[in-house]
């Protein structure tokens, strides 16, 4: 298992998505199983940038609006009125938002 709260390894949260998109395959609800296909295509993109084996801090790969919208299944737009709102944990990057993938996950 990881090694603290807010560290998993790659491998980790691979693990998650896949059971995300088995669990959504078992119920055959299209809508569950095209949101866990976009949170795995998503997610997979800022995976790539890390080696398998390594121990992320899950408050350092920073997302951008668009993708954390992706991975919850909002549009942009109420993504950052949530921001705005204190309700998802983001921080102003030279004018963008940039959300933590601890936040989406």
């Amino acid at each position: 298992m990881s090694l603290r709260a807010n560290h998993l390894r790659v491998e980790e949260i691979v693990d998650l998505l896949d059971r995300e998109r088995h669990e959504a395959l078992a119920v055959r609800d299209p809508i569950a199983i095209a949101m866990a296909a976009e949170r795995f295509n998503t997610l997979s993109e800022v995976l790539n940038t890390f080696q398998p084996g390594e121990v992320m801090d899950l408050y350092k790969p920073l997302l951008s609006v668009s993708q954390a919208a992706k991975l919850l299944g909002y549009n942009a737009k109420e993504v950052r009125r949530l921001l705005g709102q204190g309700k998802i944990s983001g921080k102003k990057v030279n004018n963008q938002w940039r959300i933590p993938l601890k936040a989406v996950l």
